[in-house]
């Protein structure tokens, strides 16, 4: 599949694939939005790390791990959109 095709269709996949296309191979992708940092590796985008929960934040463990679980549901569609797989954070 050829990334770049659909650029306008909608919002979200134009940004996804100028993103994914912008990304070499092994290269990172940060969201500070929510701590999330992810990897190009092949047609995959991988999440590489999570920021941890600090007891001087002001929202709860809980808050955040949902928080970065809403933004990780919706990359994964986001990418999806334009035929690329979100592989979670293995631990």
């Amino acid at each position: 599949m050829a990334h770049g095709h659909g650029l306008g269709v909608d919002g979200s996949r134009g940004w996804a694939a100028n993103l994914w296309n912008s990304l070499n191979e092994g290269g990172v992708w940060g969201v500070p939005r929510c701590g999330l940092t992810f990897a190009k590796r092949g047609e995959q985008l991988v999440l590489v790390d999570r920021m941890p929960w600090d007891p001087d934040m002001p929202i709860t463990q809980e808050q955040l791990l949902a928080f970065q679980d809403e933004d990780i549901e919706g990359i994964t569609t986001m990418f999806a959109s334009i035929g690329i797989v979100v592989v979670p954070l293995e631990i």
